[in-house]
Formats: C-alpha cells, structure tokens, sequence
C-alpha cells in the first residue's frame, strides 16, 4: 500500500477524524485527502527538465519553495499522487541557490527509481540533494511507530520545516499510523506550550535544541505528554532531568540516523543515563559494524545509489552488550598544534557544566598551533561568564582551553532545528 494509498484508506474510514492542526487551523483526514487531489504545480514550485532520465515524459521534478507547512505538505504528497518526484526546499535557501540546484539536478539527473528528493541539513555547507523510493520510509513506518509508540491515537507535536527529513519522516509515518500531527510555524516556545496544553497532546518530537528552549519557558507541568523522542544531537543529565520535571509522566526515546540511511539505533533515557554518550542499539532489521572507529550500517531503508552497507563516516564503537557509543563525525576533530580535541566530546562536557543552557563549538584557524575553537554559550539564571571559563580553566589542561568564550542570549538554529554554525562562524570572523 502506497503512502497515498493509506490516507486514502484512513479518509473513507474516519473522514471527519483530525489528520493535521497547524496553528488553530484543523485539517481532517478527508480535507487533507481531498487537499491532495486538488492541488496542481503551484507557481513557487521550480519544474526541473531533465537532460536524460529513465522516468517517463511525464514526469516532473518539482521544487517546492513554500513557507507554509500545509503548502509545503499537500505540494509534496500531491506531487506523489501525479508521479511526479518532489523535493522541498529550506525555508533559507535563497533563489541563487535554489538556481543552482537546479542546473545540478538537471546536469546530474535522478536515479531510475527515485520517487522523491530530499536535502541535507546544510548546517555546515550547502546542502545537496538525495533520492529515495517511496519504500524506503514506508517499508519501516511500522517499525519505527513500533519503537516511538505512535499509532492512530497518538497527538505529536513537532514544530520546523517539512524540508527537514526528521520532520517530513515523521510527520508522514504519523499520518500513516492514523494519528494526529500538532504543529506551529512560531519560533516562540510559548506558542508550543500553549498548542500542547490546548490539543492535550500526548508525544513530542523534537531535537535538543529545542527541548532546551521548551524547558527553559515552561513554567507548569506538561501532564498530557507521555512520549518525547529526540534526535542525537548533543545530549545532557541536566536536560534529562528538567524533562521529567516539567513532563513526570513521559517516558524519553533517543534516536540516531542519517539523512542517507533512516533510523539506525534507539535507546530509552534509562538506558541512556546508564550508559551516557550511548545513541542506543539497532533497530530492527538494522545492522552496524565498527572498523578502525568508523561506523558501518546495514540497511535496505537507505536513499538511492549506495550499497546496503554504508558509512556516512560518523565515529564510534559498540560495547559489550550492542549499544553504540557514538563519537561523532569523522573530522570532527581541532588539531591544536598536535594535541587532537573532539568537538562533540568538549561540547558535551561543556554542556553539563553548572549553569550552563547551550554550547555550540565552530572550528577556526591559528596562526601558532594551526587549528583552535571558539565557544558560542548560552548561561542559565545567575550564571556568570567569568565563573565559568575560571572553572574550565582549573578543571581542563591549557591545551584544552577555548580561543574565546562568547556569551550569547541564543543560538541561532537553522530550519531543520540544527545549531547554524556558518551563522557562528560569520558572527566570529565579522568581530
């Protein structure tokens, strides 16, 4: 059964059935069903006109430039329902880019079998296009659903850009559970907390950075929550804990993947406590494998054009019982005149310093040692800089020490609700 196909089915069973609340607009299963036949190429959408491809003539690639979720939802599954193959852009990307973009795709073409693009999160180049087959998300929603607790009663809230394939993966594995999918375009964590209380929703999705703002502005208990599963991005005791506080009922589900590979592994907040920097043990029928630190996965669920096993080059080793102790991306790495500093490590540690909310790390170059860092921190109540960095500085060897540490009220996030570290490295070099 086909991803329209499923809607379809959950539209002539419960048609009145809440499918979508974006905002205070409410979308059922058969207005979103009903969305999706009727919408055509929207004059946002770039048409891509490929030199040589294997899909029919009628085919089309369709970038889509919309801001709006439900635009940018209803383009992307009525794009599947004609056979045309879409691609949502980031909300950031400029008209430069997204010519540019273009002319690569037409120049490079798409893989035979592709049915839909999507994009890298960019948050340290540009970000470049990936192919995948419908199968490849729909053949694991039952899984994954499986392993995050989603099915047709479930109300999940998630707030970013479809373009984001942690966002657009779970928003359509929701919908294919029959469940509710909450979600804002507001950047204010009030606007969350208000639309969670307000829908009594029970699952959030989010990565860290966001659940450190949510904590942060959340001044009641969040009761109706019973799930949160987040990305591995940097992870911490203290943000553990703050959850529960404002969340005693809910039970925390980490996850790690790749654009190019789906999930790979999972594990509980109690698993991760105990094992802390663990990102969990395989997903079902998924398989890794570590060689000389490098992380190797076996999987069928992957984007076109690579083999079933891979390496994105992310780093790491599995311990004696199978959870993965993920180390971060090969290159990662400061070489401070020799003495070797891993960024993911240090941001870690800097994040669980006391009164300490946020870190982000950017590489920069040295004129004496060849490669140093620079460290973006956002302090919580009465702490102060100074205390901080004299903290560091009795607890870590000088060859540790950052080039700077720079106070920030926030740090800025790109659509895909990653730190932006070309923002930081700009913020850095403009002085």
């Amino acid at each position: 059964m086909t991803i329209i196909e499923r809607l379809q089915q959950h539209k002539d069973l419960e048609p009145h059935k809440m499918a979508l609340i974006v905002d205070d607009i409410q979308y059922t299963y058969g207005e979103l069903y009903d969305a999706i036949l009727s919408v055509g190429i929207n004059n946002t959408s770039r048409i891509v006109n490929l030199t040589q491809s294997k899909k029919t003539l009628n085919t089309k690639i369709l970038l889509i430039q919309e801001l709006s979720f439900v635009e940018q939802l209803t383009q992307w599954l009525g794009a599947l329902h004609k056979g045309n193959i879409p691609m949502v852009c980031h909300n950031e990307m400029d008209t430069a880019y997204v010519d540019e973009l273009a002319r690569v795709i037409a120049y490079e073409g798409v893989p035979p079998l592709a049915d839909f693009g999507v994009l890298t999160s960019g948050t340290t180049g540009q970000p470049k296009p990936l192919w995948r087959r419908e199968i490849s998300w729909r053949d694991f929603f039952d899984i994954q659903n499986n392993i995050f607790h989603i099915n047709k009663d479930v109300k999940i809230f998630l707030q970013g850009s479809f373009s984001f394939t942690g966002v657009s993966n779970m928003v359509i594995a929701a919908l294919w559970a029959g469940g509710t999918v909450v979600t804002t375009s507001s950047l204010r964590p009030s606007r969350w907390i208000q639309l969670i209380e307000e829908y009594n929703v029970d699952h959030i999705y989010a990565l860290p950075t966001k659940l450190r703002l949510l904590v942060r502005h959340c001044k009641s208990n969040l009761s109706s929550i019973k799930y949160i599963t987040a990305g591995s991005q940097v992870l911490d005791r203290q943000l553990m804990e703050q959850l529960q506080h404002i969340c005693p009922d809910m039970e925390f589900i980490l996850y790690y993947g790749a654009s190019e590979l789906n999930y790979i592994t999972y594990c509980t907040g109690k698993e991760w406590l105990e094992r802390e920097g663990t990102v969990g043990r395989p997903f079902p029928t998924i398989q890794i494998a570590e060689t000389d630190n490098v992380i190797y996965v076996t999987t069928k669920y992957h984007i076109e054009g690579i083999p079933n096993t891979y390496t994105v080059n992310d780093c790491g080793y599995i311990d004696s019982d199978g959870y993965l102790m993920f180390n971060g991306r090969a290159g990662d790495v400061i070489n401070k005149g020799g003495y070797k500093i891993s960024i993911p490590e240090m941001e870690l540690y800097l994040q669980s310093l006391q009164g300490v909310s946020e870190v982000a790390i950017i590489d920069i170059t040295d004129e004496i040692r060849g490669e140093d860092y620079v460290v973006y921190m956002v302090l919580d109540g009465e702490a102060r800089l100074n205390e901080v960095i004299d903290f560091i500085h009795n607890k870590r060897p000088s060859v540790e020490w950052p080039k700077a540490i720079i106070e920030v009220p926030m740090l800025p996030l790109t659509e895909c609700s990653k730190v932006d570290k070309r923002k930081l490295k700009e913020w850095y070099n403009k002085g």
